[in-house]
């Protein structure tokens, strides 16, 4: 029987995790989304917050400690969380465990679980810290520091932007493979993804005492520690950043992270998530022969998001905000576009990944795996 579960705090960035939340484990249920207050997200179904189909939890703002309707508190330390943040997600904490509840803290690995966090695990045994990196695993075949090749295919899952719906093709892409059979590797931006048995890179891409150049050799090695670890037939690895500059009012972080992993790890295929007024043929055309340049491999598949940036803004804050357009937009850009384009369009949140899947399927020449067959054939990189 499944564990009932509070998440906390809920935000738009979550929501492909809340989807997907049933599908990619067998440990927990989903009953309560809470919010900090001010999200605009009180009272909304949870798809509301990215304009997506409901899926059938309301949203609060009150975290009821003594509600009977779960047993387990789900904290995730949100990215660049201020001090204040922190502070809640200790009280909030302090009090479950005090009422008989359990809780399960989800940090990416890459800044200093808050001490008050840590002195609650000590005390209570209801209290597990969830922090991102495999520091206590050991494999000897990436041992060393020499640079080695990952030996199976690796397909990357990049945004112009980073909120065009990476985390939701990861996660679909996933849960696909699983359920036929694959042995998947999964590596995503969000603490969340660790609830699923999946990894994140920040532990290594935020350090502040690493050279570039250093970090490149870690991640390599990272990636084939978990190759060793987990003897996965494929890898899904979310870029850790935005593909690329943006503009130049906003450079978007001009894809540093993105460039420095392909550079450790060399992907196959690269599936990119676009900004829906952003998917027409000439221009995915134009970014694609930049990838294949830039990163070593060009665009093989378009996601095309419901997001839609704002320009105007863009040009007055020199960054890049955005809203979300019904999901008819981007089937319509689809309808338009799709046909004369080189590299074909879909729409996972409307339609679902099978047609990525399948795409990508053929691509790789992946075998779905038969009971006491292989799992998987392909060529050798």
């Amino acid at each position: 029987m499944r564990i009932p579960v509070a998440l906390y705090p809920f935000s738009a960035q979550l929501l492909p995790a809340v989807k997907a939340f049933e599908q990619l484990q067998d440990k927990y249920t989903l009953q309560r989304l809470v919010s900090h207050p001010g999200f605009g997200l009180t009272g909304q179904d949870a798809g509301y917050s990215r304009n997506h189909p409901h899926v059938g939890i309301i949203v609060t703002d009150e975290l009821d400690l003594a509600d009977p309707g779960w047993d387990l508190l789900l904290l995730i330390q949100t990215l660049g969380a201020e001090a204040e943040n922190s502070s809640k997600l200790e009280t909030a904490a302090e009090r479950a465990l005090q009422l008989g509840k359990s809780v399960r803290y989800l940090a990416d690995g890459s800044t200093e679980v808050p001490d008050g966090i840590s002195a609650l695990a000590e005390v209570y045994s209801g209290m597990v810290i969830h922090n991102g990196s495999m520091a206590s695993h050991r494999s000897p075949e990436a041992s060393n520091d020499a640079y080695k090749d990952v030996s199976v295919p690796i397909v990357l899952v990049g945004g112009l932007v980073e909120e065009a719906d990476t985390l939701e093709v990861v996660l679909r892409l996933t849960a696909l493979l699983r359920a036929d059979g694959f042995q998947v590797t999964t590596i995503t931006n969000n603490p969340v993804g660790q609830l699923f048995g999946l990894h994140t890179l920040s532990h290594i891409t935020n350090r502040k005492d690493l050279a570039e150049a250093r970090k490149i050799s870690e991640l390599n090695q990272f990636v084939r520690k978990l190759e060793a670890i987990e003897r996965p037939q494929v890898v899904l690895i979310e870029a850790p950043d935005a593909v690329l500059r943006y503009n130049d009012f906003a450079p978007n972080g001009f894809g540093i992270y993105t460039y420095m992993l392909c550079q450790a790890v060399r992907p196959d295929h690269f599936v990119c998530c676009v900004p829906c007024e952003m998917a027409v043929g000439p221009f995915l055309e134009a970014i694609s022969s930049d990838f294949a340049h830039r990163l070593g491999m060009p665009v093989h598949a378009t996601h095309v998001s419901n997001l839609i940036v704002h320009a105007m803004d863009i040009v007055q804050t020199r960054s890049i905000s955005y809203t979300h357009a019904v999901l008819a937009a981007v089937r319509e850009q689809i309808d338009v576009y799709g046909q004369g384009s080189p590299i074909p369009l879909f729409d996972v949140v409307s339609n679902g990944v099978e047609g990525l899947y399948t795409h990508l399927n053929s691509i790789m020449r992946l075998e779905r795996p038969e009971k006491g067959g292989d799992l998987l054939c392909f060529s050798a990189k």
